[in-house]
């Protein structure tokens, strides 16, 4: 017999049931029209060695089909328990309908198999992998907390650099298992703590503050978009724009650092998921906010020097070949607005990116990144 459990960290399951011999059925848990297409199961086998289909099907509560099967067809990742990597399913093993998936899992006797559409980076592994990082090498960087979230968990962060050099925040994970994001960030977090020489560099000159996980509550749920309170972190305000603060707990926490600290730049890195109406692999993208916005002449510049830096070296026209748009409703918006705050924001395609090439893809960002701006800090 199949049991089918999602009652783990990041897991995402609802409504499982058997439909037939070795077929059963689930429902993914969505938050919004889009926002409405991750699951995260786990399969186990007490009987003889078999195949199951399991039917994914959309979340009925959101009822938004074409949303939610836009993102497909995309990798499958599964892990059989006890590995510690996850691997893509079998080409052909995942079946791409109009309003939901088939996937053709092969499982052995006594076998559970965690089955995905995004690698998992979870809270807890995310925190171990930040603490280590301080204790390892506490000569080069130091632990610190954004504060709590609304469950309270500790948003922690790694801070390496020099005081009073340019201030660079980097975060990610605002939309909770836009896993891609987190993975690129701790590889941000591990370059930027390690002996290489350009890392040694950035540190003689910036203050580097990576918050790999914004929204932990939202992560450990297995929501799609929105954080404890069923609130979307990107589009921080809302339908105020105009509003003195962002509407979520930790969006609040994020604002008022930035307003207090005003970084010289900071980075979001996100991602969005799936194989179709796409360009030339590996599908990244990018937002920028447009003119006019920033009233500092020599901010604007170092703004569409950053911009030329994402269209010219980086992977982002991959998919549109032209950046999407912030709404006013986001931090980057008004960030820049009202205290003149540049930033970069990059989004990750999850179909063609595990940890390693998302943190490759971020740090190839990062990099050219803080190459133009140091450019742009020695010449004002």
């Amino acid at each position: 017999m199949i049991t089918i459990n999602s009652d783990f960290e990041c897991g995402n399951a609802k409504n499982v049931q058997q439909i037939g011999e070795d077929r059963y059925r689930l429902e993914v848990v969505g938050d919004k029209p889009t926002y409405c297409y991750y699951f995260c199961f786990d399969a186990t086998n007490d009987a003889e060695a078999t195949e199951v289909a399991i039917e994914v099907w959309h979340d009925p509560v959101i009822n938004d089909v074409p949303g939610f099967i836009s993102h497909f067809p995309t990798t499958i990742w599964i892990q059989p328990q006890g590995s510690h990597r996850y691997q893509p399913l079998v080409l052909g093993s995942c079946e791409t309908h109009d309003d939901h998936l088939v996937i053709h899992l092969p499982i052995g006797a006594k076998e559970t198999i965690r089955v995905t559409d995004v690698w998992p980076a979870t809270y807890s592994d995310t925190c171990a992998f930040l603490r280590d990082l301080a204790a390892s090498r506490s000569d080069r960087c130091e632990l610190f907390t954004l504060g709590r979230s609304v469950q309270g968990r500790d948003i922690l962060g790694v801070r390496c650099g020099t005081a009073g050099k340019p201030r660079v925040l980097c975060i990610a994970g605002q939309h909770p298992i836009e896993f891609p994001g987190i993975w690129g960030m701790r590889a941000i977090a591990d370059f930027m703590t390690s002996l290489l020489p350009d890392a040694v560099a950035l540190r003689e000159q910036l203050l580097v503050e990576i918050i790999p996980m914004v929204n932990p509550d939202g992560t450990v749920m297995g929501r799609n978009g929105f954080n404890a309170e069923d609130l979307d972190m990107y589009l921080a305000f809302g339908d105020d724009p105009a509003a003195a603060e962002p509407q979520a707990h930790e969006s609040k926490l994020l604002w008022r650092k930035a307003a207090d600290e005003r970084p010289a730049l900071w980075m979001n890195i996100h991602c969005y998921l799936g194989w179709r109406n796409n360009a030339e692999y590996p599908y990244d993208g990018w937002y920028e906010v447009k003119d006019p916005v920033f009233s500092d002449a020599a901010q604007a510049r170092l703004y569409q020097a950053l911009c030329d830096t994402m269209r010219l070296q980086t992977t982002a026209p991959s998919t549109h070949i032209v950046a999407a748009t912030h709404s006013p409703a986001t931090m980057e918006y008004q960030l820049a607005s009202r205290f003149d705050i540049p930033h970069v924001f990059y989004e990750i395609n999850g179909a063609t990116a595990g940890p390693y090439g998302a943190g490759r893809r971020a740090l190839e960002v990062f990099r050219a990144a803080m190459q133009t701006l140091l450019f742009y800090v020695a010449h004002t």
